[in-house]
């Protein structure tokens, strides 16, 4: 694998849920089914689009939710969480989640694999043993250096999903970084 390999839109799936619709950048490990609840580490974004929704339970399932928008009012478990663009909510698939507001979300769910998800810009480090993945919420130019050997770079559009390899790297604007500890990349 390259240090920053782009994955083609066109391999990404869409579907409908009750409030929306919903894009599977990424599930794992291969030949895993979100609608069967089999996978390890799933990685999407959905569209909002209703004034008030639910959230699928998903026992047994962590999950990370940002808004790819202004962001989203939302319950859990009757608790009031104003959630804005550019921060991370941490939550259990066992929680009751609504929502009020319209707009776009990344998400990330692991069930039975360790991982996170946070908003990151600057200099970062992806660590051996890791899966990584960035999605790019606006153009941003990402900067790969392996101790020793040349640097490279990529420019990422609004959209774009790549991932990387372990090692140091940087990014000129705001990328979601989702790192998954999982069975070693293609």
């Amino acid at each position: 694998m390259s240090e920053i390999c782009i994955i083609p839109k066109g391999s990404f799936k869409t579907t409908s849920w009750s409030g929306g619709t919903t894009t599977e950048l990424l599930i794992l490990p291969e030949g895993a089914s979100y609608a069967e609840r089999r996978f390890e580490a799933r990685i999407s974004t959905a569209s909002v689009d209703i004034d008030e929704s639910v959230f699928t339970p998903l026992p047994g399932v962590t999950r990370f939710l940002t808004p790819l928008c202004a962001g989203f009012d939302l319950t859990v478990n009757g608790e009031s969480v104003s959630l804005p663009f550019g921060e991370v909510l941490e939550f259990s698939g066992d929680d009751a989640v609504a929502c009020r507001g319209r707009g776009r979300d990344l998400n990330l769910m692991l069930k039975g694999v360790g991982g996170s998800m946070e908003i990151v810009s600057g200099a970062f480090t992806v660590g051996e043993g890791l899966r990584a993945f960035v999605y790019a919420p606006s153009q941003t130019v990402v900067s790969f250096c392996r101790e020793g050997l040349s640097c490279s770079s990529a420019l990422m559009m609004a959209g774009d999903f790549a991932e990387l390899s372990a090692g140091d790297l940087s990014a000129s604007g705001p990328l979601v970084l989702f790192l998954i500890e999982t069975a070693a990349g293609c």
